[in-house]
């Protein structure tokens, strides 16, 4: 005869390793962010990615098949490969201001920056903060960088520029504010 406590017993304890599956992205960190982005730079938008695959999400899908403007795609997927939650991102750079609790004013590792965002999900540009230093300069690694051609454009590392809200050197964008990844 079997014993019911034993099977009980066994049931929750396999219950247990898949809950502790479905907290998974909780133990993704913003370091794993920035290994991911640094594991692709100078790569194009439809060049294998550091996972072996074509691109970065929509990065290939343009009218022809050619690459579209990708900052975002390349954002998301550093995200998502990271093992945060992308629910909302789509390719369009504003999608960041719309995503989590939004738009905040200070720069933290992994968190996208967000350029021109003009608060109706429109924004010029994306890019994944790799380094906040003491000086109140951040440096990001952003895709579709380097040429205003999205098929010569590449994943590239920039900085330290001012991390400040508003006017930035940086390609002479404002920095519209930052926001961070969500588990």
């Amino acid at each position: 005869m079997r014993n019911p406590l034993v099977k009980g017993m066994v049931v929750a304890a396999l219950a247990v390793p898949s809950l502790m599956l479905a907290a998974g992205p909780a133990s993704a960190t913003t370091d794993d962010i920035v290994t991911v982005a640094n594991a692709n730079l100078d790569h194009h938008a439809c060049d294998a990615n550091s996972t072996g695959a074509q691109g970065y999400n929509s990065s290939c899908t343009g009218a022809g098949g050619s690459p579209e403007n990708w900052c975002a795609d390349f954002a998301s997927w550093v995200w998502a490969q990271a093992g945060f939650n992308v629910n909302g991102l789509t390719p369009a750079a504003g999608s960041f201001g719309q995503y989590g609790a939004g738009l905040h004013p200070d720069p933290h590792v992994g968190d996208a920056v967000v350029f021109n965002y003009n608060g109706n999900g429109y924004a010029d540009h994306v890019a994944i903060v790799t380094a906040v230093n003491p000086d109140g300069t951040i440096e990001s690694i952003g895709g579709n960088e380097v040429t205003n051609d999205p098929a010569s454009s590449s994943v590239h590392h920039d900085g330290p520029y001012s991390g400040a809200v508003g006017d930035s050197s940086y390609w002479n964008m404002a920095i519209s504010g930052y926001v961070s990844p969500a588990n």
